[in-house]
C-alpha cells in the first residue's frame, strides 16, 4: 500500500499546489516543509517539486510464542523467504550484501532488477537509512510500528523533460505497491520524493523503486533505484 501528496516550491516564493492523493487503502495529510535549502537545489525553471509516499510493508508481524506444553501449529506455506542481504557491520544486523535472486512472488508480479542508471536523471538515495520508529498514523501503518524515513532526489541533468508515469516498490525483494501518478521533472529540475516505509518485522530490510516513463523525444525510461539498506532497531 502507498500513499501520496505533492508540492512545488520556488525561491522567490512557496507555491503549494493541490495535494494529489493516490491510495490504496487511506489517505495522507500534507507533511509540512520549507522552502529554506531547496532553492539551492532548483534548476533553471527555478522550481522543485516535492512528493510524499509512505508504503507499508505487508509481511505479517511474528506471532507471540505458544504456550509451554502446547502443540506447535503447522507453519502456514509461504513464498521462498528473501535473501540475507548486508555485509557484516556493526551490531551484526547483516548477513551478506548485495542481495541475491528475489524470493518467489505471485505469478505476473513485478521482480526488482539490479540498480541502473538513466542518462538524463540522476538519482541519489541516501545508505544506509537508520530505524526511525516515529509511528505513522495511517491505515497499514498503524499495526506495523517499525518506520524507515528517507527521501529520493531525482535531478534532470538535460533539456528535455522526463515524464514518469510509474513507480514499482519492493521490499526484501518482494513487490509491494505501485504508484501510477505522473511527475514532470522540467530541464535541469529537480523532484524530491520523500519517502517512508512501515513494517511489523524488527529486522534489517532492503527497499527499492524503480521508474518508469518517457521524455520528450519518446525514449522510454527505466530507473531501477539502489537498493536502499534500512537497518533493524537498535543498530547503527
Amino acid at each position: 500500500m502507498s500513499l501520496k501528496t505533492r508540492k512545488t516550491l520556488a525561491p522567490a516564493m512557496c507555491l503549494s499546489l493541490i495535494a494529489l492523493v493516490a491510495a490504496s487503502c487511506a489517505s495522507e495529510q500534507r507533511s509540512p516543509t520549507s522552502p529554506t535549502g531547496l532553492s539551492q537545489l532548483a534548476g533553471i525553471n527555478n522550481v522543485v517539486t516535492e512528493y510524499w509516499v509512505t508504503i507499508a510493508d505487508e509481511t505479517p508481524a511474528p506471532g507471540p510464542a505458544p504456550e509451554p506444553g502446547a502443540p506447535v501449529p503447522e507453519p502456514a506455506p509461504s513464498p521462498a523467504p528473501a535473501p540475507a542481504p548486508g555485509t557484516p557491520g556493526p551490531g551484526g544486523n547483516m548477513g551478506t550484501w548485495p542481495p541475491g535472486p528475489p524470493p518467489a512472488g505471485a505469478p505476473g508480479a513485478p521482480i526488482p532488477s539490479p540498480p541502473n542508471s538513466y542518462w538524463r536523471i540522476t538519482l541519489k538515495v541516501p545508505d544506509p537509512v537508520l530505524h526511525d520508529g516515529k509511528p505513522i498514523d495511517l491505515a497499514g501503518c498503524r499495526s506495523n510500528p517499525y518506520t524507515w524515513y528517507y527521501d529520493q532526489l531525482l535531478h534532470n541533468e538535460t533539456d528535455v523533460t522526463v515524464e514518469l508515469m510509474e513507480r514499482e516498490n519492493f521490499f526484501d525483494g518482494r513487490f509491494t505497491s505501485r504508484n501510477t501518478e505522473r511527475i514532470n521533472i522540467g530541464k535541469y529540475d529537480t523532484v524530491i520524493l520523500h519517502t517512508r516505509w512501515c513494517s511489523g518485522v524488527p529486522t534489517f530490510h532492503y527497499a527499492q523503486t524503480r521508474f518508469k516513463g518517457r521524455d520528450n523525444t519518446g525514449e522510454q525510461v527505466i530507473l531501477n533505484g539502489p537498493w536502499v539498506r534500512l537497518f533493524a532497531p537498535g543498530t547503527r
